[in-house]
């Protein structure tokens, strides 16, 4: 059985690490408030930052933009946000292991970063702005799907019958119509 003084030691030793423990992920949670990220899309003519939580804290765009249409511009904005995002889940991993290390807390919050942000984009670049993009669904007509059945045309709505004193068919009548009287 344990005596007096290894019970006191094991106690020191649990606040001692509790205290540790404590200060290492008050430091982690310091430099995880100062993430900030910024990726570029088309050329550089669109940035976008996001901060520790993965939104957009800074948007930027060049004179380039001015060759592109809206949509082209909201895509790319689109795409330098999702670029940016794609890198937290890689730069918290690496605060957790520069602060706290590897332990089960910490790889829970990098497994559910990654499940959260999106994963990195491919790398092909859209055409230049003012480019036409070419948009195809199929690489050719043989994949095509076959073109849907015409609808069938819709049925008449039957008109409501006028009833006494209803000239214009409109029924105001002091009647209701969840009984008969």
């Amino acid at each position: 059985m344990a005596d007096l003084a290894d019970v006191e030691r094991m106690v020191d030793d649990w606040e001692r690490n509790a205290a540790e423990t404590s200060q290492k992920y008050q430091a982690m949670q310091a430099e995880v408030e100062r993430i900030s990220i910024t990726e570029s899309v088309a050329s550089g003519a669109v940035s976008v930052t996001v901060g520790h939580n993965g939104l957009p804290t800074d948007v930027k765009m060049t004179q380039a933009v001015l060759k592109m249409s809206p949509d082209e511009i909201a895509a790319n904005v689109l795409r330098a946000m999702r670029k940016a995002q794609s890198k937290y889940p890689e730069r918290l991993a690496e605060i957790t292991a520069e602060t706290v290390g590897d332990d089960a807390t910490t790889r829970h919050l990098v497994a559910t970063a990654v499940d959260n942000f999106p994963a990195p984009p491919e790398e092909d670049e859209p055409p230049a702005a003012g480019q036409p993009q070419e948009r195809r669904l199929y690489d050719s007509e043989e994949e095509a799907p076959p073109a849907p059945a015409p609808a069938p045309a819709p049925k008449p709505t039957p008109r409501r019958k006028s009833g006494p004193g209803d000239e214009d068919g409109e029924d105001f009548s002091d009647q209701s119509f969840l009984r008969r009287d």
